[in-house]
């Protein structure tokens, strides 16, 4: 394969990793599984394509030298690298953690995330500097594209095959990849948040639920009052991007049973569920049945880093949407899906 079309199938196949990656962060059920394999076989694609690019890299360092040139590309190298390192070390690892400096213990597949954003706009910037003036001559011919197939053909087998060695093929691996942690022990799995969120220590007397807008009757419940209303326990699976889930049994009481209290108007379409750190997400009034305000989790009152006094459970949405230190429901007029797919705050 010439070095146009080799530079050019990486492209395309940082592009698929890219949208893909960001895709399984929405993926929260078995169906989405397919966006997971996609992504697998992508990045195994692009280490078969190493094979030239390695060829086009050192015929470029023997015509001009090491160089200040050469310092963009090494660190794009050095980027893609750990990207690489970090995504087989949980496909065929999944376990474990990196020392990062200046941060402490980290997952690899959270820094396998954070150096995938991070190549972006270094890597944008080498595409508009090096892109071809002709790029679809570099694909003219059947040779050319028979390449391009076999390709993509040994990512998929190579991920496919990965996937069946790896020691990872038991009951405690999800198709998301991640592992299970400490399901059936209450407080005990992992405690995360999103981006910057910050832990919260909110006293049981001075906490307030707020149900406002669409609403015929706006609702402010105390922790004690919702307490007494907890009458519900449902079975979930937290599944963290972290690269963690759990299966544990929420207490708490049905956000329709609130809502229903509140009475809704005609004009409502979603629901705003909202942390005391201003962390929100929407959910479409269709999901509301299934969406729990859990103030315990098998059997234990919630601790603060889980969430205390009440956290949002949402079966089947990966973890960033359950919603911890809720302290506003907002019955909107807009549609569900009027937000960001991930969250931006």
């Amino acid at each position: 394969m010439n070095a146009r079309a080799t530079n050019l199938a990486l492209f395309f196949l940082l592009l698929l990793e890219l949208v893909s990656g960001l895709g399984s962060f929405l993926a929260g059920s078995p169906e989405g599984r397919w966006v997971f394999w996609l992504h697998s076989a992508g990045g195994l694609s692009i280490v078969v394509l190493l094979v030239w690019k390695w060829r086009i890299v050192v015929r470029s360092f023997q015509r001009r030298g090491a160089g200040f040139w050469s310092m963009a590309p090494a660190v794009l190298g050095v980027l893609f690298l750990g990207i690489l390192v970090t995504g087989l070390w949980w496909l065929l690892v999944g376990r474990g953690s990196l020392l990062v400096p200046f941060y402490g213990e980290m997952r690899p597949l959270v820094l396998h995330t954070i150096l995938g954003l991070a190549l972006v706009p270094l890597f944008a910037l080498h595409v508009v500097l090096r892109w071809p003036r002709r790029p679809a001559a570099a694909f003219a011919g059947r040779r050319a594209v028979l390449r391009l197939l076999a390709v993509g053909g040994a990512g998929f087998a190579l991920s496919r095959g990965l996937a069946a060695a790896a020691p990872h093929t038991g009951p405690d691996r999800r198709f998301t990849g991640s592992r299970e942690e400490a399901s059936f022990e209450g407080n005990a799995h992992p405690v995360t948040n999103w981006l910057g969120d910050s832990r919260q220590r909110i006293p049981a007397d001075e906490w307030r639920l707020e149900v406002r807008g669409a609403v015929r009757e706006p609702l402010t419940l105390g922790y004690h009052e919702l307490t007494a209303l907890a009458d519900r326990t449902r079975r979930a699976t937290l599944d963290c991007t972290g690269g963690w889930y759990t299966v544990q049994d929420w207490g708490g009481i049905p956000l329709q049973a609130v809502l229903d209290r509140a009475g809704l108007t005609d004009d409502a379409r979603s629901i705003v569920v909202t942390s005391a750190t201003g962390f929100s997400r929407r959910f479409g009034l269709g999901t509301v049945p299934r969406l729990l305000l859990a103030t315990t989790v098998g059997g234990e009152r919630l601790s603060s880093g889980h969430g205390f006094p009440v956290r949002l459970v949402a079966p089947g949405r990966r973890g960033y949407n359950w919603v911890k230190w809720v302290v506003h429901v907002e019955v909107s007029e807009r549609p569900g899906w009027w937000q960001s797919p991930l969250p931006t705050q």
